[in-house]
């Protein structure tokens, strides 16, 4: 019958209705997956079959299918909500039951978890703290704690050192000058006196009339100067005399016409190193002197040959020789010593007689392949300061300390101004004795005076030469218990020099003077290898190149660690060397950490030294594992701002048991230093990587899930800590998942059990965070669909209606 047929379409047709309506109702429903109705035809058979003029009997639903196709993408800058690109559903647990989605809408309930707008919680593989994700599943929690600090551990860097870099370092040879003038207290003069001849008094004006009166005389100097002998002077007006000397410029006029005299005689007489002055003693007195112009030369003036008149200047008789006397100096004699270079030419230096250490030195930088500097010491001690009247007058600066303690300070706040490069320090025991340095190799001169009888200060030099006592006689009584010459008033000590020849030079001075500032270098004992432009952390011409990365104590504080690469030498024909040979060197905020040297005395046994690493490489330019050292930083103590150390872990060094095996958590400041991957190219220096697991405190400041689905937590401290990783679910037949509603599904016999897996794994597609899926509904197709069903069912009501006008028309056949 029609009818039976007609009912099935309209019931066909209601489904679909149904089920496009709710499609549409859909559309924008998060992760929705559109569905639509399956028909088949129905047919009445019997055992052996329906024959070939069986009827159908209408419709019948076979399924109502979910179409499980890729929706739109939609960002929303929400990082938890997600977005699946590809197969699979998100892995739900509610209640103990799981249940699976594409829908990711989700955020943090009150414990952190992230659940959906349902309180299902997502589910996904929890992670350690050093974020190794443990395989197990469980309900994906983010901690919203702060962040603990972690103590650096290791310190990870790969980095290439260019092949091509020269090395900075080669093997010279160094001396400090001993000869036995260094170090000496030389006693003497502050001020050097000069050899003076002075006449006798007269008054002006002159009865001599030099128009019509000669005047002439000779004078002589007998000195060690080249430019001694005698020269007449012969004066009258001629000569440019005034006619009449009455008043001090005309004396001074006079003096002149002596001087020129002096200076150019006649021939064949020569130029003498005198001068001839003026001068003006008061109540009308006057006189002329003559003055050695070489000062501190113990020379003789003599005058001779004087006309009768010359009385009326004053050189007749009464004339009075006072001697020259030299300053006190430092007794260095001018020497002379050779410098060979490397191709066997000599060059030779002479010092200067009395120069300075530091004079010396400046001029020992400027000849090739030689370079030197200068320190002066001596040591003051027994300061005797009865009534507190006594000053030291330290080269030239007068110090009016009462006491040796109070002179270091005094010192020490002067050595940047008017001492400068002069520092001092007190025996930190006794007390007793001060220590006083020219760092720049100056000569140091020391005064001493007092009013009161008896203070005295001894200055020691060398420690092996007798000290000199300063002492004051105020009473006048000739009696003093110092051991200088009732005249000296100053000492002097001169420097010592360190000289330092680059490879390949020598210096020789086979024959020294008696006393001098060299000792004899024709011996090759005299000098000692040391390294040239060592390694210097503060000097960038001693190493390669260099990195810094900050590392963390167990407090959270940040350091600046850094890493010094120095290329070594490499001499095929010594044994000692290798090719491919770096030094690594490691200071952290400036500060050696390498172990003690248990060699040492007190207290340098204890101290830091400086940490250095050899790095080899092959010759393929990978790094050689067996050769380079293992890097443990085994002698750090943090420190804080102020030098101090700062409460942290401190070290535990290798004598004490420490080992590149870093417990956890750890027991000491103690890192290791991994150079894995490194290599020595012929390229520019580059880091290619470099990390460390420590950092400081930090608070969640942001969360971030690649495409594998790791959740990643970025912290204030800059830290980016891995907290978990979302887990994917798909079936052999997502057809047969069970809808639950709320865009969730459970599985069942039909769909087969869940395979969970990682996102991009297998076939599980990849997340999008800050995503979701749209509904996957083409709402242009589902009107069609609507319009298509609507017919459908009007067409079945049709074929009712018409079946029931043919059964009223058989009806009506009677």
């Amino acid at each position: 019958m029609p009818f039976q047929s007609a009912l099935s379409g309209i019931r066909a047709a209601s489904s679909d209705l149904s089920v496009t309506g709710n499609n549409i109702a859909n559309a924008s429903t998060t992760g929705f997956k559109a569905s639509r109705v399956e028909f088949g035809d129905v047919y009445a058979t019997s055992v052996s079959g329906a024959g070939s003029t069986a009827i159908g009997s209408g419709v019948q639903i076979q399924a109502v299918a979910q179409r499980f196709t890729q929706g739109n993408v939609s960002f929303t800058e929400n990082e938890l909500d997600l977005a699946i690109n590809g197969n699979g559903f998100f892995v739900m647990d509610k209640d103990g039951e799981s249940l699976y989605t594409r829908a990711g809408t989700f955020g943090l309930d009150a414990d952190g978890f992230v659940v959906n707008n349902t309180g299902a919680r997502l589910q996904g593989f929890s992670a350690d703290e050093a974020g190794n994700l443990s395989g197990v599943r469980s309900d994906v929690q983010i901690e919203t704690n702060n962040l603990a600090p972690r103590q650096t551990t290791l310190v990870a860097s790969v980095l290439n050192l260019d092949s091509t870099e020269p090395v900075l370092q080669s093997i010279g040879r160094s001396l400090v000058t001993e000869g036995n003038a260094v170090g000496l207290t030389q006693s003497g003069l502050t001020e050097s006196v000069t050899t003076t001849l002075s006449g006798s008094q007269f008054n002006l004006p002159l009865a001599n009339n030099f128009s019509t009166t000669s005047l002439s005389f000779d004078v002589s100097l007998s000195a060690a100067t080249d430019n001694n002998g005698t020269v007449s002077i012969n004066l009258n007006s001629a000569a440019g005399v005034p006619a009449t000397i009455s008043t001090f410029n005309d004396l001074r006029t006079l003096a002149s016409v002596i001087n020129a005299q002096i200076f150019s005689p006649v021939v064949p007489q020569q130029p003498i190193d005198v001068i001839a002055n003026a001068v003006d003693n008061g109540g009308g007195n006057y006189s002329l002197d003559f003055s050695a112009i070489t000062e501190g030369e113990a020379s003789q003036i003599a005058l001779s040959n004087q006309s009768a008149n010359a009385g009326d200047i004053g050189l007749n008789t009464g004339t009075t020789l006072v001697q020259g006397v030299p300053e006190v100096s430092n007794g260095y004699p001018q020497q002379s010593v050779d410098i060979i270079d490397p191709d066997g030419d000599v060059a030779t230096y002479t010092s200067a007689r009395n120069a300075t250490a530091a004079d010396t030195a400046s001029e020992l930088n400027a000849l090739q392949g030689v370079s030197a500097n200068a320190q002066t010491d001596l040591v003051l001690s027994n300061f005797v300061n009865s009534n507190g009247n006594a000053s030291i007058v330290l080269n030239g600066i007068t110090l009016t300390s009462e006491s040796l303690p109070l002179l270091q300070d005094e010192i020490n706040d002067l050595t940047n101004t008017t001492l400068p490069g002069i520092t001092a320090t007190i025996d930190p025991i006794t007390g007793a004795t001060l220590a006083i340095r020219s760092t720049a190799g100056d000569d140091l001169q020391v005064r001493f005076d007092s009013i009161d009888d008896g203070d005295s200060l001894t200055v020691t030099g060398d420690p092996d030469a007798p000290a000199q006592i300063l002492e004051v006689d105020a009473n006048g009584d000739g009696v003093v218990a110092g051991n200088l010459d009732a005249a000296a008033n100053s000492i002097i000590v001169g420097g010592a020099i360190n000289i330092v020849l680059d490879e390949g030079y020598s210096m020789e001075n086979a024959e020294p003077p008696s006393v001098g500032l060299f000792q004899a270098l024709n011996n090759a004992s005299t000098f000692s290898e040391v390294v040239l432009n060592e390694f210097d952390p503060n000097d960038q011409t001693t190493y390669n190149s260099a990195t810094s990365t900050s590392v963390f104590d167990s407090l959270g504080n940040p350091h600046v660690m850094t890493q010094y690469f120095v290329k070594q030498e490499f001499d095929p024909t010594d044994p000692t060397t290798a090719s491919n040979h770096w030094m690594m060197y490691v200071l952290i905020d400036g500060q050696d950490v390498g172990d003690p040297d248990t060699s040492l005395p007190p207290p340098q046994n204890i101290q830091p030294t400086r940490a250095a690493y050899n790095v080899f490489f092959n010759e393929d330019g990978s790094r050689n594992n067996l050769l380079t050292d293992e890097m443990l930083v085994s002698n750090w103590t943090p420190l804080d701002a102020s030098g101090s150390a700062n409460g942290a872990l401190g070290p535990q060094n290798v004598l004490a048991g420490g080992t590149p095996v870093i417990p956890d958590p750890p027991t000491s400041s103690n890192f290791v230093i991994n150079l894995d991957g490194s290599t020595q190219f012929g390229a520019d220096f580059a880091v290619t990587d470099t990390d460390q697991d420590g950092y400081a405190t930090g608070r969640l400041s942001g969360l971030s899930i690649d495409d594998n689905g790791i959740i990643f937590a970025r912290f204030t401290n800059g830290e980016s800590q891995v907290l978990g990783q979302v887990v994917l679910a798909s079936f052999a037949n997502q057809q047969g998942l069970q809808p639950r509603g709320n865009t969730m599904w459970v599985e069942n016999f039909e769909s087969g059990p869940p395979n969970v897996g990682t996102p991009g794994s297998a076939a599980l597609g990849a997340i999008q965070s800050g995503a979701l899926e749209e509904s996957n509904v083409d709402l242009s197709e589902q009107l069609v669909k609507l319009i298509i069903a609507q017919r459908n069912f009007q067409a079945s009501a049709k074929t009712i209606e018409t079946a029931d006008q043919v059964t009223q028309t058989i009806i009506n056949l009677r």
